[in-house]
């Protein structure tokens, strides 16, 4: 599973690269607290955007955090089936990443978000976020 990520992360940031233009060591200075909390930490993370139909739930992980640590034009996140780049240099992209909120295991809302995750998921091939306890 983990290997399959990994491997759609190449594919998906192999497809999309071409259509960047920008310097990839040069970050958006409007995005600096996003990057700072999507690049940070490891394992799963949630990321809520509001927009006028509610708030739309994605997830992360370590894969997608390497990538957008060693370039800045786009951010990999993944809906229960389907992944989707938010590039920078899109405006509609960069407005949803402006509004977008990292959360991590450990922050209150993470199992919340975990639960609402899997339940709109039908997907039995993805597993819960929150970190097993022994």
């Amino acid at each position: 599973m983990k290997n399959f990520f990994y491997m759609l992360t190449i594919a998906v940031f192999s497809v999309v690269a071409p259509a960047l233009a920008a310097d990839p060591s040069t970050a958006d200075p409007d995005l600096v607290q996003f990057r700072q909390a999507y690049t940070t930490g490891s394992g799963l993370a949630y990321v809520v955007i509001k927009d006028e139909k509610g708030d739309k739930l994605y997830r992360y992980g370590d894969a997608s955090r390497q990538a957008a640590q060693k370039d800045t034009r786009g951010y990999m996140l993944f809906t229960c089936n389907l992944p989707h780049v938010f590039v920078v240099q899109s405006p509609p992209d960069k407005a949803a990443l402006l509004k977008a909120r990292v959360v991590k295991a450990g922050e209150p809302e993470f199992a919340e978000l975990d639960v609402k995750y899997l339940t709109h998921c039908k997907n039995p091939l993805v597993k819960s976020a929150t970190p097993r306890t022994k």
